[in-house]
């Protein structure tokens, strides 16, 4: 008896995860509701067929159906499990004198944990800085007016502010605006610009009459962690991020189809590899990921108890843009998001 109670419960269970899967595949980008179940970490969609499988294996009978079951989950599965197989084989090229060093970076409230905030941000040496949430902490969204401040850790550098984005570059701004997206807004001042202005353009001057376009991105997160699930606001408030973060794709997509240049998108996505927005990035884009060093690459969290799990930071190129190296990196505790760094160059 115990034995057909586990062995039904195993197939149970390896079916239920086969139709999650396919659900996770078909639902997600395309029904705001499922921006919920888009918040499990990418390896459950590798860990669990195979856990299920092993614990298949102590039961003879259920191990043909399960393995099946699990095969077929983490076929379909890989692709959204954030594993970075191309670490074991691709061979970044050697970067050419003039790389650009370009550092990317969600701050978290800017300079707000006392930390050396600056000093940290020099010691990167980057050519190009795109930092998010230039902003206070706090439950309205407040603007941080700390201009004089960066323009003295960097002089020389060009600035162009957007909302919560900004840009610092040594190379000449050629121009800058922020990505017209049409996001329902009922704010005003400052707090409107924070809820719209999510993609700030910069036109770099690369010399020679060329240009390097810089999308410097932080698409909402989808929901609300203070918020109790058994509560109506939220799910109203998935619900309005959804909404919010439409327009941020459809603005961001028309903008780079019709924009020549050669293109860096970079940024905090709040999107994880098994969610399907990432099918919402501009097909001219390649995920410069391969180049990063390791086999999971994470850049999200290891704070209130939970584990580096999420890549939810991002780099996309052109194809007529190189990358020749490709990092995340720690910052001390000033930040739950890792930053990036990458070596690029424009033949």
């Amino acid at each position: 008896m115990t034995g057909r109670w586990l062995y039904r419960t195993l197939v149970a269970l390896a079916a239920a995860w086969l139709a999650f899967v396919v659900a996770q595949l078909v639902l997600s980008g395309q029904w705001w509701l499922w921006l919920v179940p888009d918040i499990v970490p990418p390896l459950v969609f590798t860990a669990v067929p195979v856990v299920l499988a092993a614990g298949a294996a102590a039961v003879p009978r259920s191990r043909r159906p399960v393995a099946l079951l699990c095969l077929a989950a983490l076929l379909l599965g890989y692709s959204l499990s954030g594993w970075n197989a191309g670490a074991l084989w691709t061979s970044p090229e050697p970067a050419p004198a003039g790389a650009l060093r370009v550092f990317s970076w969600n701050t978290e409230y800017w300079d707000s944990d006392g930390g050396p905030f600056y000093p940290f941000l020099q010691a990167r040496q980057a050519d190009v800085y795109l930092l998010q949430e230039y902003l206070n902490d706090g439950d309205i969204p407040t603007p941080v007016h700390d201009l004089d401040r960066l323009q003295a850790a960097f002089p020389g550098y060009h600035i162009a502010i957007a909302g919560e984005l900004v840009t610092v570059s040594r190379l000449p701004i050629l121009r800058a605006y922020p990505l017209p997206a049409d996001v329902p807004i009922t704010d005003t001042g400052w707090v409107a610009e924070f809820v719209r202005d999510k993609v700030l353009r910069t036109d770099l001057d690369l010399g020679g009459g060329r240009a390097l376009s810089v999308y410097n991105l932080h698409l909402p997160v989808q929901v609300s962690p203070g918020l109790s699930v058994f509560g109506g606001a939220f799910w109203r408030t998935v619900r309005d991020q959804h909404a919010q973060r439409e327009p941020q794709w459809r603005a961001l997509a028309s903008d780079v189809d019709a924009n020549r240049n050669p293109i860096l998108v970079a940024g905090d996505f709040n999107t994880s590899p098994a969610m399907g927005d990432l099918r919402k990035v501009p097909a001219r884009l390649h995920d410069a990921g391969a180049l990063l060093p390791s086999l999971y690459p994470a850049s999200w969290r290891d704070r209130d108890g939970l584990p580096r799990w999420w890549r939810l930071d991002w780099a996309y190129t052109t194809a007529d843009v190189r990358v020749h190296s490709y990092e995340f990196g720690r910052t001390d505790g000033q930040s739950d998001h890792s930053f990036q760094l990458l070596r690029l160059s424009v033949p």
